[in-house]
Formats: structure tokens, sequence, C-alpha cells
């Protein structure tokens, strides 16, 4: 067999052979709000480069992952979230493991008026996650203007999971509270109510009004359009850990810090919780799942969630045999 015949023939076997599983994260953290006055956070650029080391010693490599925050990497703006989302979907392979984390203000907003066929929210009100270039309620277009609602940040996330990849969302950030986070003092919660937002009061009680309506009238919302990818391709896993359940706020709070227990820094208690228990964690996600739950088993509230395919082969961690 000639050179150029053993070359082609080794193109040949290559091509066949299935494309190697790779790893990658996005790593948003939101602590500066310029156009909203006095809602800036101290945590989230902590917790960015906290979740970065901790991705590190469980095997990902600086070039995986994308950092979106003040502290480092692109600023955390609507546009850099969403593109930074799109590349994860076009650079994902079958059986990738995406993960992608939130740090920062979560809000509750009135639900725009549903079009045909779309998800009409039993309580009348959209979660979203807030950018860097959040700013307040825009009467003409019925929305936070830069806001991330939750539809948006789901459709990204099943374009992921259209690919084949895994995906595992890290949300350290509250959509539901009435309580502000309380500057300069230990602990502070990560929300923006409807007043800091300057949405209309009137606005809210009609939608509350409209929820308890739906709820005495037995309504109920259509159907979720599906995310399932067409063809031969199986969508992967999706895992989600919550800092709270429903109805909860978000903590942060001051702690040592992992590299200089000397310093106090502002944290989000659920990302410094989840570093904890991720230090020598081996075995699956309901492993880890259940460590940062016996970190929570003294306090009544926040009440973290956990939900998705927990059971099996953790991430980056491709060699292990799941427990």
């Amino acid at each position: 067999m000639t050179g150029r015949a053993a070359a082609c023939l080794m193109l040949a076997v290559c091509a066949s052979l299935p494309a190697v599983a790779a790893d990658r994260a996005l790593l948003v953290g939101v602590s500066v709000y310029p156009n909203l006055p006095g809602k800036s956070l101290e945590g989230p650029a902590n917790d960015v480069k906290l979740m970065q080391r901790t991705l590190s010693g469980l095997g990902l490599a600086d070039e995986q992952m994308t950092l979106l925050s003040e502290a480092g990497g692109g600023l955390p703006t609507r546009a850099n979230i969403l593109r930074g989302l799109a590349r994860l979907a076009s650079d994902s392979r079958p059986g990738d493991w995406v993960l992608v984390y939130f740090s920062g203000h979560g809000a509750q907003v009135p639900q725009r008026p549903a079009g045909p066929g779309e998800w009409v929210e039993g309580d009348g009100l959209d979660e979203v996650f807030l950018p860097r270039d959040t700013q307040a309620w825009d009467p003409a277009r019925h929305e936070v203007r830069g806001a991330l609602r939750d539809k948006e940040l789901g459709a990204a996330l099943r374009r992921i999971q259209a690919r084949g990849a895994n995906v595992w969302v890290v949300f350290d950030t509250c959509h539901a509270a009435d309580m502000l986070r309380g500057p300069g003092a230990a602990a502070g919660w990560r929300f923006l109510g409807p007043q800091a937002l300057q949405i209309p009061l009137s606005l809210w009680i009609e939608r509350w009004r409209t929820s308890l309506r739906r709820q005495s009238l037995g309504l109920r919302s259509p159907a979720t359009q599906s995310g399932a990818a067409t063809g031969r391709i199986t969508p992967g896993r999706y895992v989600g850990f919550f800092s709270s359940q429903e109805g909860e706020g978000t903590l942060e709070e001051l702690r040592p810090d992992p590299q200089d227990p000397t310093q106090q820094r502002r944290f989000g208690l659920f990302t410094y919780e989840f570093a904890l228990a991720a230090q020598a964690w081996t075995g699956s996600l309901a492993v880890l799942a259940r460590r940062i739950e016996q970190a929570y088993r003294e306090r009544p509230f926040p009440t973290p969630q956990f939900v998705g395919t927990l059971d099996g082969a953790a991430p980056f961690r491709r060699s292990e045999v799941p427990d």
C-alpha cells in the first residue's frame, strides 16, 4: 500500500469514528447595574471566580469555560449572555456536558399577552434574570428592558439539549421574595421587587386578580412546545440546581475566601455550599445534591431544589462508575 493510499484509509477510518465528547461551561455573574442605582451586588463577581476554581477541580480547563462577569471575561449584558448561549448550542455535540451558571438579581414581571398556543402563567407573572444592562419597566413594550425572561432562557437551553448535549443549569438567584437585599448587612437578598423596577402597582394588581379568576375557573395553561430534537439525535439529559424553591428568596453572605481564609468576602450562599460540596465529590449528581442539602439542614429557608436526571454518570468525570 502506498503512503497516499494509507493516508486516505486513515482519513476514512477517522471520519467513521464518533466525535469525542467535549465539556464546556458558561458562567454568568452580574454585580453592577448601572441603570438601577443602588441595586448592585458584591457576591456574583466572587461567585464566578469560585465556580471557575470549582470546575477546574472537576476537570474543566480554562479554555472550556466562558466567563461573563465584571471580575473577568466579557461583561454580563443581555446580548453577551444570549450570544454565549447560542455559541454553546452551535458547538455542542451528542454526549457533551454543558454547564450554564447564573448569579445575580432575579425578579418577577407581568407576563406579556400570550399568543396562540403560548404558555400562560397561572399567576400571570414571568420570572426573569437581570443582566447588567437591565433598565426599568417600559410601558410601551410591556417589559423590563434588558431582562431575560424564563421562556427565553428555557428555549436557549433546549436548543443545546436538542443537539444531544447534556445540560446542567445552576441558578444562584431568586425569582420570588418580598424583601430587598440590605446593603452593608451581613446577609442580603438577591431580589428586586416591582417598585425597584418601576412596574406600575395597578398592573401588578391586575395580574394578581387575573390569577385568582383563572384558579377559580380551573383554567389551565396550554402545553408547552416540545424542545425535543428531530431526526436521529436523542436529546441529552437535563439537570437543574436551584438555590431556592418557588416563592423563596436567595441570600448572599460574608464567608471566608476559600483561597485566603483570613479574608471575608460576599458569596452567594448556594454557590459557596456548592463549591464546598464539590470538594472530593465522587459519584452521581444525586450525591452532590445530597451534600448541598446537608449544609442547609439547620436553616429554615431557603430550600434548594434539584431536578432532572440526577442518577447516572456525573459530568466531567467520565471514567467514574456511578454509584
